[in-house]
């Protein structure tokens, strides 16, 4: 058996959408942990899931694996699943490096009435954009 570490995930069931609101850090101590636990909601017949990481300020590979395995199995079950990020600081910021919101999608603060940020949220595409002068790609 392996050994995950213990974390302590606040679960909240808003309105049918479950939201796993994910810890200040995540990094490979608590990912697998986490990674587990949102899993097995997934696989305990939920019907929508958001991950909000609004309150995360550090996000590592181990983090992004873990938010990319809960997008898999999201789709395999047919579970709309959306991640929640801060309007800014580094979970944005790696959010927008690795194109993240191109795979899953992606609101800055938690939608309509979960909000928890004052910013509208974006659209999958808007999220990992940045302008620098040119025109998206169609």
């Amino acid at each position: 058996m392996r050994h995950l570490s213990t974390v302590d995930l606040k679960v909240e069931d808003s309105s049918g959408v479950t939201i796993v609101h994910f810890p200040e850090e995540v990094d490979v101590v608590n990912a697998p942990a986490i990674r587990e636990r949102v899993l097995r909601l997934l696989n305990s017949g939920i019907s929508e899931m958001i991950l909000d990481l609004t309150g995360t300020r550090f996000l590592d590979s181990a983090g992004l694996h873990t938010i990319v395995r809960a997008h898999g199995r999201s789709t395999a079950l047919s579970v709309p699943l959306s991640v929640a990020i801060p309007e800014e600081g580094t979970v944005r910021r790696v959010f927008d490096l690795t194109a993240m919101a191109r795979l899953v999608p992606t609101t800055i603060g938690l939608p309509d009435s979960r909000r928890t940020a004052a910013a509208p949220p974006l659209s999958c595409s808007a999220a990992g954009t940045r302008r620098r002068g040119r025109k998206p790609r169609r």
